[in-house]
């Protein structure tokens, strides 16, 4: 059966700690290489994958996660945009990344 992902199977599995939800992906063997491996599949790991795949035309690429894909710190913690910065070259990035943020969520939908 399918995993159905709504608001009401969010709740349901949140009560459980989420340790219901059937298996949403396969299990493959890994492969004897690959052009890159990423280490942590959260929102850093996934962003580097995709735009290794993207930017550099790379099709072969591994991101290895201890846990479930998006669980860490980024499912957990930083799920808050804010501009703190002190210095100017520190706000320009955070435009930046703001900006290439919103691409990629626009991209990714």
């Amino acid at each position: 059966m399918k995993n159905k992902y709504s608001i009401f199977t969010l709740i349901k599995n949140a009560f459980s700690y989420h340790e219901n939800w059937q298996r949403a992906w396969r299990d493959p063997e890994p492969k004897k290489e690959y052009e890159a491996v990423i280490v942590g599949g959260g929102g850093h790991g996934l962003a580097t994958a995709f735009y290794l795949a993207k930017k550099h035309n790379m099709k072969n690429i591994a991101v290895v996660e201890k846990g479930w894909i998006g669980g860490g710190n980024t499912g957990r913690n930083t799920t808050i945009i804010r501009s703190n910065y002190l210095w100017d070259a520190s706000a320009g990035l955070y435009d930046h990344a703001l900006k290439i943020w919103e691409d990629l969520s626009q991209e990714l939908n």
